[in-house]
């Protein structure tokens, strides 16, 4: 679903180097701090309760539905006290969750709602472009994504007075410097490269260990967010001028890119439909954007395995439910065994990319031939 209110009404979007900084910029804007509670989903990215713990806020973790993958309003009900400021409800894998019972339990306990659209761009809820519905809203524009400017987010404000502060804050918010725009920009020229799938797996490595090993400060998440709680020095950044551009003339072309998604989803239910595997919820209330095809395996570690052997991409989210951290998660405040829906959908979950669709023998290849 094209969002032409993107275009409608400019002076709602604020764009930041990467979308956490937008949602790190709109708790700021609404005044969460110590003492105050954030309602999250335990099925994203650590990345998420970073924002809020660098508030000094507490990210409280509500579990999933095990079709949709997402909260909804049952979940995060049991969860609410006089300390909840902000619920963050996430449209994971391009679904958005049922957001109107969010929005009713938000008005009557005086909460703001933040849409997590950062896997949105492009899905809708019940005829609106995602993200139109809460109060506001926070987009991805970083590799995977239907529109991507390398890295990059935005956040769309229907509120005018939270978007005022928004524009106040952003008003003292440094541009990357020249050198991380070079690097930034050489890293987008050699993207396409990882659309050859022989060298997918070596890219990733090489990318991750720049980002995350060396600390190389233009990558998705460096080394510090997935250690630490401490917010990173240049962590609150705007997006540079060059993005924007980007973002803006790439637009044009979203319509076409989700219909090549969506006929990748679909190529992809005729094949699991002959195979005992659930195909990806898609709720009448939602439009699916499918950022990513999503599907419980038996074997989660044996398919990508076969997946690297064969040099087939295909998408690991989440590996927990702060991904990509895998160990004790008690830094960021979250218990094992607290959100068990969630937990048992990073031990069954993989993604098939929709963007580079893969054909029946590479799925025959991972799943076994009829």
């Amino acid at each position: 679903m094209f969002p032409s209110h993107l275009i409608r009404h400019p002076e709602s979007l604020f764009f930041f180097w990467k979308a956490r900084v937008a949602l790190h910029t709109l708790l700021e804007a609404l005044d969460v701090g110590p003492g105050d509670e954030v309602i999250m989903p335990a099925f994203t990215c650590v990345v998420v309760p970073n924002a809020i713990l660098y508030r000094g806020a507490s990210p409280i973790y509500a579990d999933i539905d095990p079709d949709t993958f997402n909260i909804s309003a049952e979940s995060v009900e049991s969860l609410i006290t006089p300390r909840t400021l902000v619920i963050l409800a996430q449209n994971t894998f391009g679904l958005s969750p049922d957001l109107d019972p969010i929005m009713s339990l938000a008005e009557r306990h005086g909460i703001i709602v933040i849409d997590d659209c950062a896997h949105g761009l492009g899905a809708g809820y019940k005829g609106q472009p995602a993200g139109m519905v809460a109060h506001a809203a926070i987009y991805s524009l970083q590799w995977s994504k239907p529109v991507s400017t390398g890295l990059g987010g935005f956040a769309y404000i229907r509120d005018k007075d939270l978007a005022q502060k928004v524009s106040v804050l952003m008003d003292s918010m440094p541009y990357p410097g020249l050198a991380e725009q070079a690097i930034l920009a050489a890293q987008i020229s050699v993207r396409p490269l990882a659309k050859y799938t022989p060298i997918y797996y070596g890219l990733v490595a090489a990318y991750r260990f720049l980002t995350q090993r060396l600390n190389l400060r233009v990558g998705s998440s460096v080394h510090a967010e997935l250690s630490s709680i401490d917010m990173p020095p240049r962590y609150a950044l705007r997006m540079a001028p060059f993005q924007n551009r980007l973002f803006f003339h790439r637009l044009r072309n979203l319509e076409h890119r989700l219909v090549g998604r969506k006929e990748a989803a679909d190529g992809y239910d005729r094949y699991f439909s002959r195979k005992s595997i659930q195909l990806p919820a898609r709720p009448g209330y939602a439009e699916h954007g499918m950022l990513r095809y999503s599907i419980r395996v038996r074997d989660k570690d044996a398919v990508l395995r076969k997946a690297r052997k064969f040099h087939i991409p295909l998408g690991d989210w989440f590996v927990s439910p702060l991904h990509p951290v895998q160990d004790d998660l008690s830094l960021w405040r979250y218990k094992k065994g607290q959100c068990p829906t969630a937990e048992k959908a990073c031990q069954e979950t993989i993604n098939i990319l929709t963007d580079v669709p893969l054909s029946t023998r590479q799925l025959d290849l991972l799943f076994g031939s009829d």
